[in-house]
């Protein structure tokens, strides 16, 4: 039998207002929505979405080299070619993974109400007798708004296969993971937001301007070497008092030259979430492209890159375009704003009505186009910048 390496992370964090229905017992058709996407030893991958397949109990997610299925006690996994990893989103289906059982009178709680009885991924007896071990990782923690949160919630579990013979899954797995579904529909938030800081030079056609002064209209150059019209600019400022009851709030500083290149030119200062643009071999070995696009918070186990806790204050600043896009900040490729269903969630109902009014109902069709480049699955990016680590490579090489 396998040993099965359980991990809990606190990065990605979600808050609750409503929590978790008094009926935990999530089916199938609960899971309607949720993303699953699978990487496999060959480089290549797949995102699907998982529907439900009958009125009331099952569902299922199906692609081209894997298929899933789920009714009411365990999940069914079929692949014909290695899977290296799978990663399952339930923040779009209004669920979340349990992953924890607490005594009802444990003194600290021990779970999020409504909660008590979880556990995190295991595996069918047919399965025990896979020949390697496997290592589970849970992000996407939960919280009720108000309280901090218990631990025992997770809206995303990574499973990784690659010390599996074949460097990954190959034919049928059955396994189980507690999952419960939210009392209301579309009530996990996600609070990770990327953006900039004060102060930060983006390349425009008029040269580097401070992200503080670019208004709608602006042209700001990409990675296509074009220069694309900014739909619209928003800030949000975060004070002391909010920085310390969220420390996630505490944005990471990248100094000058640590992503290799010489780049950023200057300190480069972004939120937790903010994604980066990483380009090497490595790259090009884990994940069968040259580029992908990785959250700074992943970063900070290199030299140079850390959380910056010493600020009072800080003022975030988004980029938005028709399109997520790379562009230029202190002379470092980056992210734009991601506009997708999840991070609508993460901001104001005036923004809200904003964005609808700018890209004409695409808010609510939650169409908003594919990623500048991969963004790979949380395990994958803290594997990534572990080899570079361990290879001293720098994240910027070709």
């Amino acid at each position: 039998m396998p040993a099965i390496t359980i991990n809990r992370l606190d990065e990605d964090p979600h808050e609750s207002v409503h929590g978790i229905r008094d009926d935990t017992s999530s089916r199938g058709v609960d899971l309607e929505g949720a993303r699953v996407t699978l990487s496999y030893a060959d480089g290549t991958s797949e995102t699907l979405t998982w529907y439900a397949t009958d009125p009331y109990t099952n569902g299922a997610a199906v692609g081209d080299n894997a298929e899933m299925s789920f009714g009411f006690d365990w999940h069914h996994l079929e692949t014909t070619k290695p899977l290296a990893s799978m990663q399952i989103d339930l923040q779009p289906a209004s669920s979340v993974f349990d992953t924890t059982t607490a005594a009802e009178d444990a003194p600290d709680g021990g779970s999020t109400p409504g909660s008590l009885g979880g556990f995190p991924f295991r595996l069918g007896e047919e399965s025990e007798d896979l020949a390697g071990d496997l290592d589970v990782t849970y992000s996407g923690i939960v919280n009720l708004a108000g309280s901090p949160p218990a631990g025992d919630l997770f809206t995303t579990m990574t499973v990784d296969f690659s010390d599996l013979p074949e460097g990954g899954l190959l034919g049928r797995l059955k396994w189980n993971s507690d999952i419960d579904t939210m009392r209301e529909e579309g009530d996990l938030v996600s609070t990770g937001v990327a953006c900039f800081t004060r102060g930060t030079l983006i390349a425009t056609d008029m040269g580097d301007l401070p992200v503080e002064v670019l208004t709608p209209g602006m042209r700001i150059l990409t990675q296509s070497g074009e220069y694309k019209e900014l739909v619209t600019a928003l800030r949000r400022g975060v004070d002391a008092s909010e920085l310390a009851k969220n420390p996630k709030l505490y944005p990471i500083r990248i100094t000058a030259g640590a992503l290799g290149a010489g780049l950023p030119k200057r300190d480069l200062i972004v939120s937790r979430q903010h994604r980066m643009m990483v380009q090497s071999g490595i790259v090009e070995r884990m994940c069968g492209v040259s580029t992908v696009l990785v959250a700074a918070i992943r970063l900070t186990e290199l030299p140079g890159i850390f959380v910056e806790e010493k600020v009072e204050r800080v003022e975030y600043f988004h980029l938005i375009f028709e399109n997520h896009d790379v562009v230029y900040a202190e002379g470092a490729p980056t992210e734009s704003f991601l506009l997708n269903a999840d991070t609508i969630k993460t901001i104001g109902t005036a923004q809200r009505e904003e964005f609808e009014a700018l890209f004409s109902g695409l808010v609510e069709t939650a169409t908003f186009g594919a990623h500048a480049h991969m963004i790979p699955p949380g395990a994958v990016q803290k594997k990534l910048v572990q080899r570079h680590k361990k290879n001293g490579r720098n994240l910027l090489t070709v």
